[in-house]
């Protein structure tokens, strides 16, 4: 096992490799729609972060996308809207419930020994049906890791899904990895993606950036394979 202190210490050796993003192409859409914006209302800003729907009511994002500073959003303000591409989207819903791991605590910086806890569901107020958006199962990622995917919301480009590939896991503990792909906010709870035998499965999702870490660019906690119960500020 690989263990972050270990490539911190080499980070002036160890460029870090950042994979070129791509636009989805729009002729691939349709196959990637159960990946959308969760976008959270405020007074005057709408934040925004990825998500995807892994059950047709719930939605797996970032914990830390669900707070304004140490605040908790409501859930009537947490909107996921799958396949957002230039105003077109597959579906729209309202979360009734937001699910947050009980160990990630808003108050706290986003270090690599809180990635672990950055992890987040939203129950939707109304399921979708998987006529209009087939979800995404999840998995537990295969040992040795294969390459994956990154499939998400950047910032500078928010209206369409960007696709990162191939991203090498460069280490990785229980309950998170780094990957080599370097990631910009938007990312925040995209889906890291492995092909599998039965079709792609989310095995992590983005939590943070890593600047000065060498190999790594991104950090990704891995996904538990049942939501948690609890909610944010419980």
């Amino acid at each position: 096992m690989i263990r972050l202190a270990a490539l911190l210490s080499l980070g002036l050796a160890l460029p870090a490799i950042a994979q070129d993003p791509r636009i989805l192409p729009e002729a691939e859409q349709s196959q990637w729609n159960a990946v959308g914006r969760v976008n959270v209302a405020g007074l005057k800003t709408t934040t925004m972060c990825s998500g995807t729907l892994i059950a047709a009511d719930l939605v797996l994002t970032a914990a830390h996308c669900l707070y304004r500073g140490t605040r908790p959003a409501r859930p009537e303000d947490v909107h996921f809207v799958a396949g957002w591409r230039s105003g077109a989207y597959a579906a729209h819903r309202v979360a009734t419930e937001l699910m947050v791991d009980p160990r990630h605590d808003p108050a706290l910086p986003p270090l690599a020994a809180l990635a672990p806890r950055d992890i987040a569901f939203l129950r939707l107020a109304a399921p979708i049906p998987d006529t209009e958006v087939a979800p995404m199962a999840l998995a537990a990622l295969p040992d040795p890791a294969p390459p994956l995917v990154i499939v998400g919301y950047r910032r500078d480009r928010p209206h369409a899904l960007s696709r990162q590939a191939p991203c090498a896991v460069v280490y990785r503990e229980p309950d998170q990895i780094g990957l080599d792909c370097a990631v910009i906010p938007g990312s925040s709870g995209a889906p890291v993606l492995w092909l599998s035998p039965q079709g792609w499965r989310v095995v992590a999702l983005v939590s943070a950036s890593v600047a000065g870490a060498g190999p790594v660019g991104a950090l990704a906690p891995l996904v538990p394979l049942a939501p948690s119960p609890q909610g944010p500020g419980d």
